[in-house]
């Protein structure tokens, strides 16, 4: 796993949250991608209301893809930002921690690094991406 992934975990989840006192995934992956590697992502907390509702998360994803997500690639990369499915929607992110390990949060455990193979992510992972 890369260097900063231990940084980032076991930081609480909050709907809209932005700092390492709390975030949501798109959160998780904003401050993790300006910390470690001064990308700068948008702040997009004012189109939301809950991270928790697939809709809208869901709606978020398909007007703000070109943000969220850029370029696909065919395999994991430092950096890429993986597009995580819930319910056939693509919903939530996370980013790539090397090794074959996926850094995201959720509501119930906060930031977690799970493996791509986790019963959690399998069969959920849409794609990797780089953003810039």
């Amino acid at each position: 796993m890369y260097e900063w992934v231990n940084k980032y975990i076991g930081i609480p989840f909050v709907s809209n949250g932005r700092t390492i006192t709390g975030c949501d995934c798109y959160g998780l992956i904003r401050l993790v991608l300006h910390n470690e590697y001064n990308i700068k992502l948008p702040e997009l907390s004012d189109n939301y209301e809950d991270a928790n509702n697939i809709l809208e998360t869901s709606r978020l994803f398909s007007e703000h893809r070109p943000v969220l997500a850029a370029e696909k690639l065919s395999k994991p990369a430092e950096k890429s930002v993986v597009v995580i499915t819930e319910q056939g929607k693509p919903c939530h992110i996370g980013i790539y921690a090397g090794a074959g390990f996926i850094l995201h949060t959720r509501a119930k455990t906060g930031s977690i690094c799970q493996r791509e193979t986790h019963p959690g992510l399998k069969g959920r992972i849409e794609g990797y991406y780089r953003v810039s």
